[in-house]
């Protein structure tokens, strides 16, 4: 495909794991380092939690092989089964397949397999991926799969792998025994942008290619922004980029190419993990958590002068010349809809709503963007500082200058006080619209 374009020696960032290609950042080593003690250590439970795509399987893979012949592994990775399912499934990855659902003979075997394992030195790993589907019986049922043993030592550790609404599942009332037989239990989190870059860096490597040839610095930026640190969106992300620039024949990823490939792969910026956001909050306070509203600050300037602090109550927050706009701008250079901001996950998003001029984001022409605390949307004359934490808007209110042309990020400072609230909100028309002539 693209390596002879790019003079590589194979696809950088293909999603088929590949041993070539392990990246471990502190948190990942750590998590290998753990795991392995455990399981050396005859832990009865690891418990190892993360988004979609951060790793898990890879941390798993690296502990078995290092492991050795001592340990007998049995991996299950459908886990939407009933207790009974769960075991008949594991009898059947141990090459012992058994479809009676007898509970009893069931235990039995798996018993019987686990002590002559154990006979022949050898010591028992379940791993169960996807565990965040397993219902609370069948995770008992691994509990008390996991209180097998001998008189001096454990003969089985299990270890479940999941996305982080595993970790709910696990401190649901019920399963107090189950944690505190798990020592180890560790969340993966997403990758910085310093991690990203170093990711990127090192993959291109492998392929016999240099990150700075290949990326534009501002797309290497992009491309964390938009998977927010995911390895498998990282990948996905960058292995259609590189695809269009050979279609295209760019000798660069530049942002241009990273707009198209967004909007060609219909991303929409993790509406599934607001979806989960949203119930594990119902879940948890009893309520519905739909009209929380995110603290979201917007730092308004025209032609160079301050004009006022503006807080962003409710998403999608829709910003043009029309009076029904959340934040009417009146000038010729904007359209009656020009763009949106919105809230997907926690995760705030710019978009532009097919307007004549569109917008641009830290002087960059953009359709779309995600949004940092301290970046400048531009419509016409009129520049919008984004913040999306209130105490950070607080910070720079009395900092009244328009941001710099050549540092769109920077808010320079001036010497007008702002407005107290009372006087912004009196100096409000429809409930938060705010119109500037």
């Amino acid at each position: 495909m693209y390596e002879q374009h790019f003079g590589l020696t194979c696809r950088p960032f293909d999603l088929a794991p590949d041993p070539r290609f392990i990246y471990m950042t502190a948190q990942h080593a750590r998590a290998v380092a753990n795991m392995k003690f455990a399981l050396l250590n005859r832990d009865s439970f690891v418990i190892i939690t993360g988004e979609i795509g951060i790793g898990k399987t890879t941390i798993l893979n690296t502990v078995l092989e290092e492991l050795g012949p001592d340990f007998v592994t049995a991996k299950l990775t459908h886990t939407t089964l009933s207790h009974i399912e769960l075991l008949q499934a594991l009898l059947s990855e141990f090459g012992m397949p058994i479809y009676k659902k007898k509970k009893v003979l069931l235990l039995d075997t798996l018993r019987a397999f686990f002590l002559k394992k154990h006979e022949e030195g050898k010591h028992v790993v379940i791993i169960v991926d996807e565990a965040q589907n397993l219902t609370g019986p069948a995770l008992e049922e691994l509990r008390l799969l996991s209180c097998i043993d001998t008189a001096d030592r454990k003969i089985i550790s299990i270890v479940l792998t999941g996305q982080p609404n595993l970790d709910d599942l696990i401190d649901a009332p019920g399963l107090t025994q189950l944690r505190q037989r798990a020592r180890l239990r560790q969340r993966l989190e997403a990758l910085n942008e310093e991690e990203t870059v170093d990711y990127l860096r090192h993959r291109l490597a492998i392929a016999g290619g240099q990150l700075d040839q290949i990326f534009e610095p501002e797309a290497v930026r992009d491309v964390h922004r938009l998977t927010q640190g995911i390895p498998r969106l990282i990948n996905t992300l960058c292995d259609t980029a590189l695809t269009a620039c050979m279609v295209e024949n760019l000798p660069k990823v530049t942002l241009e190419v990273i707009d198209e490939v967004v909007n060609e792969l219909r991303w929409q910026w993790f509406e599934e993990r607001e979806e989960h956001d949203r119930k594990a909050d119902a879940a948890h306070t009893g309520t519905v958590a739909k009209g929380r509203t995110p603290r979201v600050m917007l730092m308004v300037y025209k032609a160079g002068q301050f004009v006022e602090q503006v807080q962003a109550g409710q998403f999608p927050f829709v910003i043009g010349r029309s009076n029904a706009n959340d934040l009417v701008v009146i000038d010729k250079e904007v359209s009656r809809r020009h763009a949106l901001i919105d809230c997907i996950g926690g995760i705030y998003v710019v978009e532009d709503l097919n307007s004549k001029n569109g917008i641009l984001v830290n002087r960059k022409r953009r359709p779309r963007a995600l949004l940092r605390s301290g970046d400048v949307i531009s419509f016409g004359q009129v520049d919008v500082v984004f913040y999306s934490d209130r105490k950070a808007a607080k910070d720079v209110a009395g900092q009244h200058a328009a941001p710099a042309a050549d540092d769109a990020a920077t808010a320079v400072a001036a010497n007008t006080e702002p407005a107290d609230e009372v006087e912004q909100t009196a100096r409000r028309r429809n409930h938060g619209v705010l119109k500037l002539t």
